[in-house]
């Protein structure tokens, strides 16, 4: 039976869409689900260390201690973050007793799954969190450890995620995977193939690998492929790829839209005869987890051409209903594309699969129902 619920996150990005349809499918489903952010949105948890309820103030100044003094010898760093928000968790739990909240979920392994855990000590309540990618990926096994283990539950995107949480110390009954669903509805199979355009979309970071597709790109114009590529998003490399275009001179070829609207992007999607993410794992350990808009072009019938470096490799079978290369290798991302755009036969077959691993793997109409499971399991357990 629903109940309410406190999802703490810093904010939410453009990219991740998958959060508000999380929000959206819980709340179609009667839970009462209240967000508070640290940053931006339209009411931020304001900086009120005054505002910690009556009869807690001992216990507050007790689970922050106990949390900041974990890490002020090993990550200094993190405890004067978890000193610097102590004001907002004070007003996060005026916010918490006010809604009857029995869980407090956080999104994302770092300073929410902190507050979290000291709000949740405090008031004697439960928490969870749910960890992606670079929040686990990057950083010691051991600090993660520190950061979630009195969570009563973590849950996970992709068992790559969930397999670090493991790596890190967590028993394995606390980790649970569970994919983010799309509204299949909103994305009818798309039989239609258009001839020669490229998409991708993402945050322009190194992470992404734009600039592998902007060199294969290249390749594909040396080669004598006619083609399109669209660039959607906007990111700290921008101006850096748009300078590597003008220089490949694909000027007539390669264009960047900035971030596109939930509606756009679908659009874009079925005017693409594929969707290229040529994505790379980092230095740091940090690499794409499932991308969400590899499972929306899945969805659409726009077969995908990825790389091994992420996690996509959980649900693409290179050949059956995806393309895999591997990253950082703009001969042979080149190579995939013009396979793809050279056959109607495979793009078809592809896509054909791709949207039968979307109906089995991520019809968000099923998936709530393990995140309601999983809510369910943890406000059962007696907190630590």
């Amino acid at each position: 039976m629903p109940f309410p619920v406190t999802y703490l996150l810093d904010h939410i990005a453009p990219s991740e869409t998958f959060i508000r349809r999380e929000l959206d499918l819980l709340r179609r489903h009667n839970w009462p689900v209240f967000t508070r952010l640290l940053n931006g949105g339209v009411n931020p948890l304001k900086h009120a260390l005054h505002s910690c309820p009556d009869g807690f103030g001992w216990a507050f100044c007790r689970a922050a201690a106990a949390r900041g003094g974990e890490e002020l010898a090993r990550e200094p760093r993190t405890a004067g973050s978890i000193l610097k928000h102590l004001p907002q968790t004070a007003y996060l739990l005026k916010k918490i007793q006010e809604t009857d909240s029995r869980l407090i979920h956080a999104h994302f392994a770092g300073i929410t799954a902190d507050l979290a855990s000291i709000a949740a000590r405090t008031l004697g309540l439960p928490w969870t969190c749910a960890v992606h990618a670079h929040d686990v990926f990057t950083g010691s096994p051991q600090a993660l450890l520190r950061r979630l283990r009195t969570a009563a539950g973590v849950v996970a995107c992709s068992q790559m995620a969930a397999d670090a949480v493991l790596a890190a110390g967590l028993p394995k009954e606390k980790v649970h995977v569970v994919r983010h669903g799309l509204p299949l509805n909103d994305y009818p199979f798309d039989r239609i193939q258009p001839d020669g355009a490229l998409f991708t979309a993402c945050r322009l970071d190194p992470k992404k690998g734009v600039d592998t597709l902007i060199e294969a790109c290249a390749l594909l114009l040396k080669r004598g492929v006619r083609f399109t590529c669209v660039i959607a998003g906007k990111g700290p490399l921008q101006a850096d790829l748009e300078k590597q275009v003008a220089a490949l001179g694909l000027e007539q070829t390669v264009y960047f839209t900035g971030w596109l609207s939930q509606e756009e992007t679908r659009t874009r999607l079925m005017d693409a005869t594929v969707l290229v993410l040529p994505s790379r794992r980092m230095k740091d350990g940090d690499r794409d987890g499932i991308a969400n808009i590899v499972v929306e072009a899945m969805a659409l019938g726009t077969p995908v051409i990825t790389t091994t470096a992420g996690a996509a490799g959980e649900i693409i079978t290179h050949d059956v209903n995806g393309l895999l290369a591997p990253s950082d290798q703009p001969d042979a991302l080149a190579d995939l594309i013009e396979r793809a755009l050279s056959s109607k036969e495979l793009v078809q077959r592809l896509a054909k699969e791709a949207r039968v691993t979307a109906e089995t793997l991520f019809d968000g109409s099923k998936n709530i129902g393990a995140l309601e499971q999983f809510f369910t399991q943890a406000v059962s357990q007696r907190p630590t």
